[in-house]
């Protein structure tokens, strides 16, 4: 070990003689507004991070209390960010009291979001934007296009289920969780900070297969998806079915899978050969986009004989 008083060590040295030693060393975040100095190339798109605070989990009767949205600059074959455009956060008063449990998660109180209201001018923050992104779009996206239905027609991905995290080596998705393992920690859980420290991390290297993670959330957002129902499957292949992910639907009563476009003529064969058993069947197929993913509505859906 260095015998230097600490007071003599500079900090870049006191960093590395930690890491030497086994230390986990995270630096304390400070948001960018540029993401690269190489000269960008002359096709650029913008995007959102988008991040809400709540007062409660439950989009049929919980109300937004703060947007956060960082919008940015990017190149969509890359995903390398460059400029951040702009930064909105605002409070809202959602017309009924924030509960202690909901101000112990995000600090909001009911006397902050008094009289509040989100600006009208997130209309024109958003007219351009080719994309949104949360790290949790399934909860974000409901919020957010009750309260603005323009966010109803874009397109949108979210870094927590469209990155598969367990086969990068992590051993967690939260937001917190993935700064820490990228080296940084953040005040979380305000939505402009969080966006930061999402965009953040969309600019770091995967661990395990490389390359930004931004550029593999874009290429799994493009990507279309099939919702196949196995129309009238025997009783006795519901082991089978749910071994390979298929999901019981009560109301329907009817066993469904969401799987990759292109791996739908596996899945046929799959299912002719174990459930069907040879015999003629039918499936509905429903094609879900990035403009539908993370909400209930329907997509394109058509009943094919096999």
């Amino acid at each position: 070990m260095n015998n230097q008083s600490p007071e003599n060590i500079k900090l870049d040295e006191a960093i590395a003689l930690l890491k030497t030693n086994g230390y986990r060393v995270t630096r304390p975040f400070e948001p960018r507004t540029t993401y690269s100095d190489s000269p960008p190339p002359e096709k650029l798109l913008k995007a959102a991070v988008l991040d809400t605070e709540t007062t409660g989990l439950d989009q049929s009767t919980d109300k937004i209390i703060e947007l956060g949205i960082v919008v940015f600059e990017y190149c969509p074959e890359t995903g390398q960010a460059y400029r951040v455009l702009e930064t909105f956060n605002e409070l809202e008063d959602p017309g009924m009291p924030i509960s202690p449990e909901s101000t112990k998660v995000h600090n909001i109180t009911d006397e902050m979001v008094a009289g509040k209201r989100i600006d009208a001018a997130v209309q024109a923050l958003m007219s351009d934007v080719s994309i949104v992104i949360a790290h949790n779009a399934g909860f974000d996206r409901g919020f957010v296009e009750a309260r603005l239905p323009m966010f109803a027609r874009k397109a949108w991905a979210c870094s927590l289920a469209q990155v598969d995290w367990k086969n990068e080596g992590m051993g967690g998705a939260s937001l917190e969780f993935l700064a820490y393992r990228y080296g940084f920690h953040f005040g979380g859980h305000r939505a402009s900070v969080d966006c930061h420290a999402l965009l953040e991390v969309l600019q770091c290297d995967l661990p395990e297969s490389g390359g930004r993670v931004m550029k593999t959330l874009l290429a799994n957002a493009r990507g279309n998806e099939i919702k196949v129902w196995a129309l009238n499957s025997p009783f006795d292949s519901k082991d089978k079915l749910k071994a390979r992910s298929y999901r019981w639907e009560p109301e329907r009563k009817t066993w469904s899978v969401l799987l990759p476009q292109a791996n739908l003529p596996q899945e046929v064969d799959w299912l002719r050969e174990h459930v069907y058993q040879g015999r003629p069947f039918k499936l509905e197929l429903e094609k879900i986009d990035a403009f539908l993913r993370f909400t209930s509505r329907r997509g394109t859906t058509e009943t094919v004989s096999y």
